[in-house]
C-alpha cells in the first residue's frame, strides 16, 4: 500500500472505537438474498490503487474489487456499485448498513476486529528491500541492516521507525518523499537499499534491469500485513459466503490470476490467517 493510502488510514482510528450493539438493526431478510434479487453489491471503497480503484467510466476495478467481483459472480450477474467514502467513514457506514461491504485495502487489525467482520485475508504484503545483485552488503533483515554499514532510503513511517529501532544510525537511514526518488538514489550509488513493502518493490522491479537489482521479499523477522473485505458483524452469513468463495477462487486458479495482474504475491493470504491478524476469533 502507498504511503498516501498509510496516512489515509490514520484518522479511520478515531472510528475504532465504535463496536457492534445490540441496537444495531437486524437484517430482515438473509443479505445474500437481497443482492442475489438486486443483482447489485453496495461496496464501500476508499479508492487507492492497486488495492481499488474507480476509472473515469465509473467502473470499480483494482485487486480487491476484483476478487469480490468474482466471488459474488456465484450468485449470478452481480455488479458492484462503489460507494467512494474517505477511509474514516468505511466502518462508520458498514456498521450502519450503508455498504454490503468493504473490500479497499483495509488491513486487518486486532482493534478493527471488534467493529467489522473480516473475511479471510485477501492481498497480503511483506516488508522487502531492493539491493545491487548478489547483495554485496549481505542485507536480510534490518537487523542486518544495523550491523552493516549500508545506507537505506525509506519514506517517513514504518520503515524507518523500524530501522531505528533496530539500530540502524539516523545517518544512514535517508528520507524521501516517495519510491521514485529512491529508485534515483540507488541508481546513483547514493543509498545501498530501499526499504519498501513489496507491492510496491515488485513494480519497482518491473523498470529495473534484473542483472543489476534483486528484490528480497520477505525479509527474515518481518511481519505479514493482510487486507480482507470486510462486514457487518450482524452479516457473519455473507463473510461466510465469502469465505468459501475464495477457497473456490483459490483451487480454480482465478485468486492467483487476479492478484498476480496487480503485483500481489497470491502465496502470502496462506500463511497467515483472520484469526492470527486478529488475536482472536472474529
Amino acid at each position: 500500500m502507498s504511503r498516501i493510502a498509510l496516512r489515509r488510514l490514520v484518522p479511520l482510528a478515531a472510528t475504532l472505537g465504535l463496536v457492534p450493539t445490540a441496537t444495531m438493526p437486524v437484517f430482515a431478510q438473509d443479505a445474500l438474498d437481497k443482492i442475489k434479487a438486486k443483482g447489485v453489491v453496495e461496496m464501500g471503497v476508499a479508492a487507492e490503487p492497486p488495492y481499488s480503484d474507480l476509472k473515469a467510466d465509473g467502473t470499480l476495478t483494482g485487486a480487491d474489487p476484483d476478487v469480490a467481483r468474482a466471488v459474488f459472480a456465484e450468485l449470478g450477474d452481480i455488479k458492484l456499485n462503489a460507494n467512494v467514502v474517505d477511509w474514516g467513514a468505511l466502518i462508520p457506514g458498514l456498521m450502519a448498513n450503508r455498504f454490503d461491504a468493504v473490500a479497499t485495502g483495509l488491513f486487518i487489525r486486532p482493534e478493527r476486529c471488534q467493529a467489522v467482520a473480516f473475511s479471510q485475508p485477501v492481498l497480503c504484503t511483506a516488508e522487502g528491500m531492493i539491493v545491487r545483485k548478489g547483495n554485496p552488503k549481505g542485507i536480510t533483515s534490518y537487523e542486518a541492516l544495523a550491523k552493516s554499514d549500508a545506507i537505506i532510503a525509506v519514506v517517513a513511517g514504518a520503515e524507518q521507525k523500524r530501522a531505528l529501532d533496530l539500530g540502524t544510525p539516523p545517518e544512514r537511514i535517508m528520507e524521501v518523499p516517495d519510491v521514485f526518488v529512491a529508485v534515483d538514489l540507488l541508481k546513483s550509488g547514493r543509498v545501498d537499499v530501499l526499504g519498501f513493502p513489496d507491492v510496491t518493490l515488485i513494480e519497482v522491479m518491473k523498470n529495473l534491469p534484473a542483472d543489476q537489482y534483486e528484490l528480497l521479499s520477505p525479509l527474515e523477522g518481518e511481519p505479514i500485513q493482510c487486507s480482507a473485505a470486510a462486514f457487518n458483524p450482524q452479516n457473519k452469513a455473507m463473510r461466510d459466503f465469502y469465505d468459501a468463495g475464495l477457497e473456490k477462487l483459490k483451487a480454480s486458479g482465478k485468486f492467483k490470476e487476479i492478484l498476480t495482474a496487480y503485483g500481489f504475491d497470491p502465496a502470502l493470504p496462506d500463511k497467515i490467517t483472520r484469526t492470527e491478524l486478529c488475536g482472536a476469533e472474529n
